[in-house]
């Protein structure tokens, strides 16, 4: 009896060491099913593909983008139907280029942001104490640094960049923000 008991305990010894690695990832590879893919892996597998710097443009370009829509939400404060128009135009389109942006972060692991950076938020703040002929001029002029910035860096993202899928973003993205610099440079 005694023996059957030992033996029943290592047994279950062995069950809950076994598990606890399986758990932790301590067991040996002979041990793990290697046709199992866990969500880990393949975020470490999404991430190993993609640079530091490109997650980081990805993430800078994100809260841009939700700045832009933002911004847009601004030009209704507008008493030109012109800057109105134009910040509908921002919001519609920077809120589709906002989603694009998150379905290529999602797979990588990261936060993914829903705020605007702080920088971006106290230039938003600061453009809704404007009224008028002010607020027109002070909006029209932020958001042609904030696109002459953004064509920049999604054009430096086109250039030798060996990531095929950032590559093609970038030179999806720069017909649009070019089409707002143009439009906020008319608005001037």
């Amino acid at each position: 009896m005694q023996v059957t008991v030992t033996l029943s305990i290592a047994a279950m010894a062995t069950a809950l060491a076994l598990g606890a690695a399986a758990q932790t990832g301590s067991a040996s590879p002979e041990a793990q099913d290697q046709s199992i893919v866990t969500a880990k892996a393949l975020q470490e597998t999404a991430r190993g593909n993609k640079s530091a710097a490109q997650i980081e443009f990805l993430l800078e370009a994100l809260r841009t983008s939700l700045a832009e829509a933002r911004m847009g939400e601004l030009a209704a404060q507008s008493d030109d139907p012109r800057v109105r128009d134009y910040g509908t135009k921002l919001k519609s389109d920077h809120t589709a280029h906002a989603r694009e942006i998150e379905r290529l972060l999602e797979p990588l692991g990261v936060t993914i942001p829903t705020e605007p950076s702080a920088e971006a938020l106290a230039q938003q703040a600061a453009l809704a104490r404007l009224s008028g002929e002010e607020f027109d001029a002070a909006f029209v002029q932020a958001t042609i640094w904030t696109h002459t910035e953004a064509i920049e860096k999604y054009g430096a993202q086109t250039h030798a960049n060996p990531d095929r899928s950032l590559h093609d973003f970038a030179q999806m993205s720069l017909p649009m923000l070019r089409e707002h610099l143009a439009a906020a440079e008319a608005l001037r």
